[in-house]
């Protein structure tokens, strides 16, 4: 009995990663549009041009109509250090909550999470441009946290030392 467990945690340990393949996804869209809203004149900080100005949550927007920035800003960053630490975040959180969760449900979840994430950009700062996939990686941590409060232990029981520290690294750097 021992040896099989060893053997199904040591298989489990080689699937998660692997077959993250949304996440993946996920990964290369983020990166596809910050490549593409610098080369369309938005700079390394990708503040500006065609892609930045019909893309990025602007309440003003949002209200003229422009109902589509509540998620396309899901998939903008500004600044190479943002979708870097971003992108990151979501490798480390996402790979083994896509495996626990399935691809559509993990899908659903991070699409749900990320128009949430610009409802409350957009309640907290209506007037200031924003971007970024925190919205969504906040909403995958909370998956997390529901999940390991139910003993499913997706992180091994630290999740919520994750989320004090992607609170830290939210309102710390702006």
């Amino acid at each position: 009995q021992g040896v099989e467990r060893v053997t199904k945690s040591v298989q489990r340990a080689q699937r998660e990663g692997s077959g993250a393949l949304v996440t993946k996804a996920l990964i290369a869209l983020n990166v596809i549009v910050y490549l593409a809203t610098v080369g369309a004149g938005g700079g390394i900080n990708s503040n500006a041009g065609t892609i930045y100005e019909h893309g990025v949550l602007f309440g003003p927007a949002v209200a003229a109509g422009d109902y589509w920035r509540l998620l396309t800003a899901t998939f903008m960053h500004f600044g190479p250090l943002h979708i870097g630490l971003n992108m990151l975040v979501l490798w480390f959180v996402g790979a083994p909550l896509e495996e626990r969760m399935g691809r559509g449900r993990y899908l659903l979840l991070y699409l749900v999470a990320g128009l949430a994430g610009s409802a409350g950009a957009l309640l907290v700062t209506p007037c200031s441009p924003t971007a970024g996939a925190s919205g969504a990686i906040f909403g995958l941590f909370g998956a997390a946290l529901v999940l390991e409060r139910q003993g499913v232990f997706v992180y091994g029981g630290s999740i919520i030392g994750l989320i004090v520290l992607n609170f830290i690294f939210t309102f710390s750097l702006s």
